[in-house]
């Protein structure tokens, strides 16, 4: 479908002006993302004192109540930002840089779908605007979008790789550079490298610039290595790992995936009443409901996700919670019965695995998937309900992904007044 290119430019100013909006008016819809940028403050004053030696002894930059903050990298940038800009300067800056994501995914979309300047595919970066947790990342400097900025560099170098018949080296590099950039701010983000080892490879084989690609990796990984294994500086990151049991977080995890799913469930509605109904995938969900619920234990005040924070609120147990986890279980399994392609089917159950460690911690934020969900199902997931939406965009999937979108922008204004 085509629309008028002057209507989407329009937009986008706005959407743009928004953005400058919330940075004056201090938005944060999300709660927490200022405590955070009080606590980076807190950091970078620590590592202003001994920049390198704040790096080589991290475990002992303690801040609020004994907070160790996030990657060294990050707060590394943070300093720098704030000394050459100024607070206020800096992070406007940084709020530019972080419009890089809706504009790479555009060049991500153009090169993976070759549309013109009127397809309502210009639509979709749009999204990004309307998240909440992009625009009060983008205007206190979390490190999540930074990091996600990097990341969705690496998906279009991996893009312009596939499309790229000569398979350049250069291209290999640049991506195997902006992944490393990406984990160097967000440290989880490394397990994305899993996923485009596995792309690699089918692509490459053993070949030598399979190999490069391996040495590549190897050396822009050795830094991080040196600093976490050979100096033993990862209590900033260690105490967090398997908090909880696994049930919990894949419970938890997959609701949140299912969530943002809905939009794409929604535009797929006429193919799911096609789907005949199967005995075997309701008899693993109903195995996988028992598991659930006799080992759930989720004993945190704060996080979770949506549908796990509704069942408390509403209903004030976790009832409703066991029926949302069934149902995306149970749609899961659906997606993966449709795929035809037996590669796609396993890329993108890696794929979604690698999601699900996103949070291996145990504690469940949204923002460790929004807006990192739209960039996934927009450019690299292969199954039909996600690649189908996006391939054959129309006027009333736009709809149905924007209202999505728009919605939980309201609710996340909404409920930090009440």
């Amino acid at each position: 479908m085509t629309i008028n290119k002057n209507k989407i430019f329009y937009i986008l100013l706005s959407l743009y002006a928004s953005m400058y909006l919330g940075f004056f008016n201090n938005e944060d819809f999300v709660s927490g993302t200022i405590d955070d940028y009080k606590i980076h403050l807190a950091a970078a004053d620590l590592m202003r004192v001994d920049i390198v030696g704040s790096i080589l002894r991290y475990d002992s930059l303690k801040v609020k109540e004994g907070v160790i903050p996030h990657s060294p990298i990050y707060i590394l940038y943070f300093t720098y930002m704030h000394d050459f800009f100024g607070n206020i300067v800096g992070r406007l800056v940084n709020m530019h840089f972080i419009l890089l994501i809706p504009f790479f995914v555009y060049l991500s979309l153009k090169l993976k779908f070759n549309f013109n300047k009127n397809d309502i595919k210009n639509f979709l970066p749009l999204i990004f605007f309307i998240s909440p947790y992009f625009r009060a990342g983008a205007i206190w400097m979390d490190d999540n979008v930074i990091g996600l900025t990097f990341l969705t560099i690496s998906f279009y170098l991996y893009l312009k790789f596939e499309n790229n018949k000569n398979k350049n080296l250069s291209l290999i590099f640049l991506h195997v550079l902006f992944l490393a950039l990406a984990s160097y701010f967000r440290p989880i983000y490394c397990i994305f490298a899993i996923y485009f080892f596995l792309n690699f490879y089918s692509k490459l084989k053993l070949t030598n610039k399979f190999f490069y690609y391996i040495v590549f990796n190897i050396i822009l990984s050795a830094p991080a290595f040196y600093l976490i294994i050979v100096l033993d500086q990862n209590e900033w990151f260690r105490p967090w790992l398997f908090r909880t049991n696994n049930v919990t977080t894949y419970a938890l995890a997959l609701s949140v995936l299912f969530f943002y799913s809905i939009p794409f469930i929604f535009c797929n509605f006429n193919k799911l009443k096609l789907i005949n109904f199967n005995k075997g995938i309701l008899f693993f969900s109903i195995i996988y409901l028992i598991i659930l619920v006799l080992n759930f234990n989720y004993t945190i005040s704060y996080s979770g996700g949506f549908f796990y924070k509704l069942s408390q609120l509403l209903f004030l147990n976790n009832y409703f919670f066991y029926l949302i986890s069934f149902l995306s279980f149970y749609f899961l399994l659906i997606f993966f019965k449709e795929s035809k392609n037996k590669e796609h089917i396993y890329l993108d159950i890696i794929l979604f695995m690698l999601l699900i460690l996103m949070e291996i911690d145990g504690v469940i934020y949204h923002e460790a998937y929004d807006p990192l969900f739209y960039a996934l199902s927009f450019l690299l997931v292969k199954n039909n309900f996600f690649y189908g939406v996006i391939r054959d965009l129309s006027l009333r999937s736009t709809s149905i992904l924007f209202i999505f979108s728009i919605s939980f922008f309201i609710i996340s204004a909404f409920k930090i007044y009440i």
